[in-house]
């Protein structure tokens, strides 16, 4: 029972984690993209003097929220230091001079969202192929045939047995059922480890890239905290 407990307890973590990061990276993008490509396009006529450092400061924020969520799901991720702006023009190109800032605008923007858009795509696939398999049984029947003679189910029983099972059986709403239904409990037993690899995945490249030093690690998968 408290087996079962802990496991369930590290897959809602980790689906706490990993599918919000997505809608996260996801505004980050579409917000960061835009301001920075106007900034570089208006910087001859100086307003880009302005909206770099905007773009920098918006995107060391989202750094701070995934460095959060790191430490949120049970990760250890140091703060670093950045380099403090000031007033003033002179003061905002302060920003500009800061390496860190920099990562997280790269981080935000090029690594962050397609590494979260792939973990959202594999843990809703994995979850769907779960729920659906496993309960096919009672929705499976309500489905077009189309004109498939030879479903995947009926392909795989034919191709394991040689032909010797007849096409009305091999094809029978039963069978589908059944192989639907193991093809599902196999993405069950397998989702709580793909969502810790998945999780796994997310906080490693949010600590290599925002992470302040080597004492940055990672989070154990009985040990953390949830706060």
């Amino acid at each position: 029972m408290n087996t079962t407990r802990s496991v369930l307890t590290r897959l809602g973590r980790d689906y706490a984690f990993v599918l919000p990061g997505f809608f996260v990276s996801l505004f980050a993008f579409v917000l960061l993209v835009p301001l920075f490509t106007l900034a570089l396009g208006t910087a001859v006529i100086w307003i880009g003097v302005w909206l770099l450092p905007l773009a920098l400061l918006m995107a060391t924020g989202f750094a701070e929220l995934s460095r959060r969520r790191v430490r949120v799901w049970g990760g250890r991720i140091d703060q670093p230091d950045y380099r403090r702006g000031g007033s003033g023009v002179t003061g905002s190109l302060r920003y500009l001079t800061d390496p860190r800032r920099w990562l997280d605008l790269l981080f935000e923007t090029l690594i962050a969202f397609p590494v979260r858009t792939f973990t959202f795509v594999v843990s809703v696939t994995w979850t769907a192929g779960a729920l659906g398999g496993t309960t096919y049984v009672l929705w499976g029947h309500y489905l077009p045939r189309g004109e498939q003679e030879y479903p995947l189910a009926a392909g795989m029983l034919e191709a394991l047995t040689g032909g010797a099972i007849p096409d009305a059986v091999a094809t029978s709403f039963a069978v589908e059922s059944v192989f639907n239904f193991l093809v599902g409990v196999l993405f069950l037993l397998t989702l709580p480890a793909v969502m810790r690899g998945l999780a796994l995945l997310d906080a490693t490249t949010t600590t290599a890239a925002l992470g302040a030093g080597p004492t940055s690690g990672y989070p154990m998968p009985s040990g953390a905290r949830v706060a």
